[in-house]
């Protein structure tokens, strides 16, 4: 039986490979607008934001991306992006133009 992380909703039976549980936490779908240069400009997309960890790992990954493109960064890594974020839009916020 897999022991799982508080965290994961992962229907285990269905979802992992054979010998080997893949933890998957729930998956935010956050709407947002890509710039696009040079491909028509400015459009509406969804990026999906999801935790997971595999049984024999120690590492939790966030994964960013549109669920057939995107990238997996380490929890730590990702706790940076987010606090860079947050300083980048506040820097903006206070920006005249």
């Amino acid at each position: 039986m897999t022991q799982c992380p508080p965290w994961c909703i992962a229907d285990h039976p269905a979802e992992d490979e054979p010998g080997e549980a893949r933890h998957r936490g729930q998956t935010f779908a956050v709407p947002v607008v890509l710039e696009a240069r040079g491909h028509g400009g400015p459009h509406p997309a969804e990026l999906l934001v999801e935790v997971s960890r595999r049984q024999r790992e120690a590492a939790v990954w966030v994964y960013l991306g549109d669920g057939w493109t995107g990238f997996s960064l380490s929890r730590e890594s990702a706790m940076r992006l987010s606090a860079a974020l947050a300083a980048a839009l506040g820097a903006a916020g206070t920006l005249d133009g």
